[in-house]
């Protein structure tokens, strides 16, 4: 209980203030009385010290530097029995408590030291007890309430009626999502303040703050949650920190608003899963069109809208399979990062892999990379975050289509140095299939055939690999030899080799262009063999 609130009891108010009136709000849990010089190695908080005076007056103890030490241990007050040691205090005293709010206080003369601490500390137990059946009463009412499936709003109001504080509830990225009826100020202008007006990175606030805002201070503080990506904050109006029962009852609304948040994360993790499993219907065609567009309208998505498809991957240098953790760790963060930043996408789990729906609104190739540089320096060192998306956008009736898009470009991205890969389109193979096999054997023979002589069907092999390679990855020497498995040295030198044999020059656009379409006849008659 507060100092001030004991002396306002009916047996205290005989008692004086005579210094440090502005620090009457310091809590008080215990009474002492000063019997040995030493007191001040023994001082602890909310200690409220009793004296006749005389250890000051056979200067065994020093005033000043006791009053300083209590300050020190945030002690409640010092206490002096009227007219026995000390009639006065020395002004400097007097200066000193008045400086550090440090109340001095005068028992009465006709009483004993000792009578005087019994009525203290019968009024501190008896508050004590108080405080106590309060928050047990308070914990009990919400836990009955919590039986009953509230709202959001319902609890913040209960709680709010039980700490006598108006409450705000906000979600992993400083949103107020529900607040008391009781809050002083409006949620918009609330989340306004808390995401642009202040500089607190909320992503890993761990620990509780408090804020000045308009008249008010608010205190932030996290709740628990299953997810560290999708933690919970409570705002608390004008808490006082040092009042050790508003400090307790708070803690029940923490453990109870922890509670509801870990409900919903449940929640949300089924509805993930129920999303997932319909998607994945879609792609495999299980479900008919007219079904997919009337979900989509039940989801507030129109069937018409089109989408790139991007499926995100976690590689390991040493790991076949990675770990829950680590694909939950990916999941959250993109969920979070899709959340924070508003952004036209659907996201569903696929095996390892998450699969991303981005509105052909949306820059794709912005949007991945930005989620890549978010997520990347939170995953351990040796696991990689990788993405390819679709060069198609189309409506959801054609996942299929899309997705097979983003997943050969993931393919892609593993042996390459950009963590976002597009899809290449196959238009050119689709022409170079309809020309006759006859002329496009004597066209390759003609273009490549001085590739043949005087090296073995490997070597022959590996050049016109290494050739293909070449053209398909736009002439970067290092993503050949990364999809090859080979040394960049290795990849120049048959290049060299290669223009010595055909005696043609690869800087060349115009010889350039008929070796690469005879290229891509001789890999399209490898792949009908």
């Amino acid at each position: 209980m507060r100092l001030q609130t004991l002396l306002q009891t009916p047996s205290m108010q005989h008692m004086r203030v005579i210094a440090g009136e502005r620090g009457l709000k310091r809590e008080i849990s215990n009474i002492g009385m000063i019997e040995s010089p030493d007191i001040a190695d023994y001082l602890a908080n909310g200690q409220f010290l009793i004296t006749n005076g005389y250890p000051f007056v056979n200067t065994t103890t020093d005033p000043l530097t006791l009053i300083k030490a209590m300050h020190n241990a945030n002690c409640a007050g010092l206490g002096f029995k009227d007219h026995r040691y000390v009639d006065h205090l020395p002004k400097k005293v007097i200066e000193l408590a008045n400086e550090l709010a440090f109340p001095i206080i005068i028992t009465p003369s006709d009483e004993l030291i000792s009578e005087t601490m019994r009525k203290m500390l019968s009024i501190i137990l008896k508050s004590q007890t108080n405080e106590l059946s309060r928050i047990v009463k308070a914990n009990q009412t919400l836990a009955d309430l919590l039986l009953k499936d509230p709202t959001n709003t319902t609890v913040l109001n209960k709680c709010s009626e039980l700490i006598h504080h108006p409450l705000f509830l906000m979600d992993s990225h400083f949103r107020v999502v529900s607040a008391s009826q009781d809050l002083p100020m409006t949620r918009n202008t609330l989340t306004d303040f808390l995401r642009n007006q202040t500089d607190i990175d909320y992503f890993n606030l761990n620990t509780r703050v408090i804020l000045p805002y308009q008249a008010n201070d608010l205190t932030i503080m996290p709740l628990f949650s299953a997810y560290k990506e999708n933690k919970a904050f409570v705002g608390v109006v004008d808490l006082d920190p040092a009042n050790s029962t508003d400090q307790m009852l708070t803690q029940v609304v923490l453990n109870t608003l922890s509670f509801v948040n870990g409900r919903v994360d449940m929640l949300n993790e089924s509805a993930f899963r129920n999303q997932s499993g319909f998607y994945l219907n879609v792609m495999d065609g299980g479900i008919s069109n007219d079904l997919v567009n009337k979900t989509l309208k039940a989801r507030n998505i129109d069937p018409s809208t089109k989408f790139h498809c991007a499926t995100i991957l976690v590689t390991t240098n040493h790991q076949a399979l990675l770990s829950n953790h680590l694909l939950e760790q990916v999941q959250q963060l993109t969920l979070w990062f899709i959340k924070e930043y508003q952004a036209s996408v659907i996201v569903f789990s696929l095996k390892q892999q998450l699969v991303l729906l981005i509105n052909d609104q949306q820059n794709a190739q912005h949007f991945l990379t930005a989620l890549v540089q978010f997520i990347q320096p939170k995953l351990d060192r040796q696991a990689r975050l990788i993405a390819g998306y679709s060069y198609s956008t189309l409506p959801l009736t054609e996942l299929a289509t899309t997705y097979n898009e983003a997943a050969e470009a993931l393919a892609l991205s593993k042996n390459s140095p950009h963590a976002v890969t597009i899809y290449r389109p196959k238009y050119v193979k689709e022409l170079i299939s309809l020309i006759p096999q006859n002329e496009a054997r004597s066209f390759v023979e003609r273009v490549l055939g001085g590739l043949v002589s005087g090296v073995s069907a490997n070597e022959q092999l590996n050049l016109l690999t290494t050739l293909y390679g070449y053209f398909y990855y736009h002439q970067n020497i290092a993503e050949v030899a990364g999809h090859l498995d080979i040394h960049r040295n290795t990849v120049i030198y048959r290049l060299k080799k290669i223009e010595k044999m055909l005696t043609l020059n690869l800087d060349d656009p115009e010889q350039t262009q008929t070796l690469e379409m005879a290229v891509l006849l001789w890999h399209n008659q490898q792949s009908q063999k």
